[in-house]
């Protein structure tokens, strides 16, 4: 199949390919008179892949390095082949970061900043969610209407009802999570939004000099609110990824939103959003709520729920 579907890129045969994912979308390695590339291919609507490749153009345009698919040799920008639709972006120049220092977070508060200012004077749109969206309603796992967030909180309610030792704390973490999310529905759909690329983290990226020299991977670009994606990035890179350094989870946090702010400043009704929005991303993104369910299981709960109120609080 790679074999066959490089043949609309390029005449010349392929030197090496090394297949890296094969469930749910295949992508491969595969190098070409001695460069690399990334074959990706996956069931989308051809209308998706066009915007991808629209979105890559404007985000270039606008000086910022979102490396582009390439063409084929008739001119096209991706492959239809066995049901699935393929397109090729080569490899950038740079390194992938395994561990972070604070530049490096400052970096991509930076970059995801720039992207944001780009997505917020844009027309163009994607006509679907990204996986960081809120209020879908989850009646499918489509983006759009997926909502993890809502989903873990769902997830950990369940858990610690079947536990009448915690009934204290499921009514404070209800009551708690309901206003928050109250506050924040009312003003979602007037905050800014726009085209993201929908997943700006390290293994994303790559840096040159701690500066991002690359930004590939569109799988899971669409349409979100911007500060949404904005605090989701930074709970996940000041607590949830590997740092090396002396600086605290705090100060990591606050040194990526300063650095966002440098290229596209938060307006007043984003920042009153803000604690809401952290409340419940920081409380309820699903690698903490998974942990923290084993525990309840475990009967070795309690400082994980005081915890979760101590953040919704």
């Amino acid at each position: 199949m790679i074999q066959k579907v490089m043949q609309h890129y390029f005449s010349k045969p392929i030197t090496r390919q090394e297949i890296l994912r094969d469930k749910d979308r295949l992508v491969a390695e595969v190098e070409v008179e001695g460069e690399t590339y990334f074959l990706k291919g996956e069931k989308q609507p051809a209308a998706f892949i066009e915007s991808i490749i629209e979105f890559t153009v404007i985000m270039n345009d606008a000086g910022l390095p979102f490396i582009m698919p390439e063409k084929t040799i008739d001119g096209n920008g991706y492959v239809k082949h066995e049901g699935l639709l393929f397109i090729l972006e080569q490899k950038g120049k740079g390194e992938e970061i395994k561990k972070l220092h604070l530049s490096h977070i400052k970096e991509i508060g930076k970059m995801l900043g720039k992207q944001h200012a780009v997505s917020s004077k844009t027309d163009f749109r994607f006509h679907t969610g990204t996986s960081w969206g809120m209020f879908g309603g989850n009646q499918t796992d489509a983006f759009g209407e997926y909502d993890e967030n809502e989903l873990s909180y769902l997830d950990l309610i369940k858990t610690v009802a079947e536990d009448k030792n915690y009934a204290v704390e499921l009514a404070m973490i209800k009551e708690l999570y309901q206003s928050r999310r109250t506050q924040l529905q009312k003003e979602w759909d007037s905050l800014p939004s726009g085209p993201v690329q929908g997943d700006l983290c390290p293994y994303n990226l790559l840096f040159q000099q701690d500066k991002i020299s690359a930004v590939f991977d569109y799988n899971i670009a669409g349409d979100e609110v911007l500060l949404n994606e904005c605090i989701g990035v930074a709970v996940f890179l000041a607590w949830h990824y590997d740092f090396e350094g002396k600086e605290t989870s705090e100060e990591r946090y606050e040194a990526y939103i300063d650095a966002y702010e440098t290229e596209r400043p938060l307006s007043d009704r984003e920042k009153e959003m803000i604690p809401h929005l952290f409340a419940i991303i920081r409380a309820f993104r699903y690698d903490r709520i998974e942990e923290g369910i084993e525990k309840i299981k475990q009967c070795d709960g309690k400082a994980f729920l005081d915890e979760t109120i101590k953040l919704l609080t």
